[in-house]
């Protein structure tokens, strides 16, 4: 896609360990933050407001995985989305899609165990307006075995009214692929480009 842009997040950028202020907000009043992320989605890509919001709301919501804030994470996705989990890690009984805030409790749930230790990384966005990819690595330690598993993530992200819809979660090749956007040249570069 001609008019997809990259933006890098830093691998020394910090993921929140606690709620921010605007955080704490949007969960007490969830309307709020759709209607921020609504007029968020009505920027350009290229917008430099766009990019640096998107890297902020990136690290927040992979930060809320992290430390376990459902709540806080359930804040941008619609009632009725779609989440598609990563093959590589879903454990035997676990189902291969998650449907609305309940599936994603669900999975979550499943998720506790089948890993005892699950890190997220984000590493950089690619906005191609909708959908936009966030490209990390998912470090995961095995209840009981204690084995340990790291892999690229990418999450493709479809946003209707402010609020995901559908989340789909592969290895990076993959994610660019669903997304409609070329792999060539994804990760190589630390500055926010067109691609």
């Amino acid at each position: 896609m001609a008019g997809a842009v990259r933006t890098p997040i830093d691998h020394e950028a910090r993921l929140p360990t606690r709620r921010t202020l605007d955080e704490r907000l949007f969960v007490r009043w969830p309307g709020a933050y759709a209607a921020f992320a609504r007029a968020l989605t009505r920027l350009p890509p290229r917008s430099r407001l766009r990019r640096a919001l998107l890297r902020r709301g990136a690290l927040s919501g992979w930060a809320a995985w992290n430390r376990g804030d459902l709540d806080l994470a359930l804040v941008r996705y619609a009632p009725d989305y779609r989440f598609e989990p990563l093959h590589e890690i879903v454990a035997a009984g676990m189902r291969d899609s998650y449907r609305g805030h309940a599936g994603l409790r669900e999975w979550t749930a499943d998720m506790g165990e089948a890993w005892e230790r699950m890190d997220l990384i984000p590493q950089e966005i690619i906005d191609a307006g909708n959908p936009f990819v966030v490209l990390g690595h998912f470090h995961v330690r095995a209840r009981g075995s204690g084995i340990e598993f790291d892999t690229p993530l990418g999450q493709v992200v479809w946003v209707v009214r402010g609020l995901i819809v559908r989340d789909h979660i592969n290895n990076w090749d993959e994610a660019l692929r669903v997304a409609g956007i070329p792999a060539a040249g994804v990760g190589e570069s630390r500055r926010a480009t067109p691609l």
